[in-house]
């Protein structure tokens, strides 16, 4: 039996007479996807940075993608090294960073392909980067192995800094019955971009699926569709899982999303050192 998620991006599909499954969304189309919906969205920007900027020495950004975030730690003139998992957004990310526009310091960036969970680096950083709420990407033991290596990496006086979205905060408790969410919006003048997501509280996950449709003069369209599926965690299980890595909540702050969605309002920034 196909669960609820699957059924309306289903519906989508066959009304839309898309044939194929969905892809990957970090796969080589997804990510140019992903990298167009995320370019233009400054969220975590100041907070992040100006954590950054109270911090001295080498940074280190995980799930860096195609490098929204990254864009603006460069600004601060430090050597950086940036690590994802998609070969694909970290293309985008080397071409982006060898540009005046980008990168007009003309800062050292170390472009690494890696889980961030087992990344193997020997350097020291003043500064660990991991925003997005990213760390719901990873399970609860890839969380405890990346808080361990962060550990490991961060200099005497460093910090981890990171974004959380709480699942209760964002009405996303384990304890709930689940449930799907449904909606469009509009990318550009040609393009529609379907976004359904269903909680699966059983699983502790979230299943995302996006469904393009391109439009051209000739009034025909072509459609591409995408999954991906990501963790949904209490904070307090995040902080007890740092806590036990040696790493501990030194500063905190919300982090203020210019979105009516009431998911979004629990966003907080997290400042952790040993």
């Amino acid at each position: 039996m196909r669960n609820a998620s699957n059924e309306t991006a289903d519906d989508i599909l066959r009304a839309i007479g898309h044939g194929d499954p969905p892809e990957d969304l970090y796969g080589i189309e997804g990510s140019r996807l992903y990298d167009k919906i995320t370019a233009a969205d400054l969220s975590e920007l100041p907070e992040i940075l100006g954590a950054a900027r109270k911090t001295t020495g080498p940074i280190l950004e995980l799930a860096a993608g195609s490098g929204r975030i990254t864009r603006a730690l460069l600004a601060l003139g430090r050597p950086l090294t940036a690590v994802d998992s998609s070969p694909e957004m970290l293309q985008m990310l080397r071409e982006r960073a060898a540009t005046r526009s980008f990168n007009p310091q003309g800062v050292a960036v170390d472009v690494i392909e890696a889980d961030m969970s087992r990344l193997h680096v020997h350097d020291e950083f003043g500064c660990i980067v991991l925003g997005a709420s990213s760390v719901t990407l990873l399970s609860h033991e890839q969380r405890r192995e990346l808080f361990r290596r962060v550990r490991d990496r961060l200099s005497p006086d460093g910090r981890f800094v990171l974004t959380v979205l709480d699942a209760e905060q964002s009405g996303q408790q384990p304890h709930d019955q689940g449930g799907t969410k449904a909606g469009y919006s509009v990318l550009d003048c040609n393009s529609i971009l379907f976004t359904i997501e269903r909680r699966d509280p059983g699983n502790g996950t979230r299943h995302v699926t996006m469904i393009k449709v391109d439009f051209d003069e000739g009034r025909t369209y072509r459609s591409s569709a995408y999954a991906s599926e990501i963790a949904y965690v209490r904070n307090e299980v995040i902080e007890a899982e740092l806590n036990a890595e040696g790493l501990h909540v030194r500063e905190r702050r919300a982090v203020r999303i210019p979105s009516l969605v009431r998911s979004l309002n629990g966003v907080e920034m997290w400042v952790c050192g040993t």
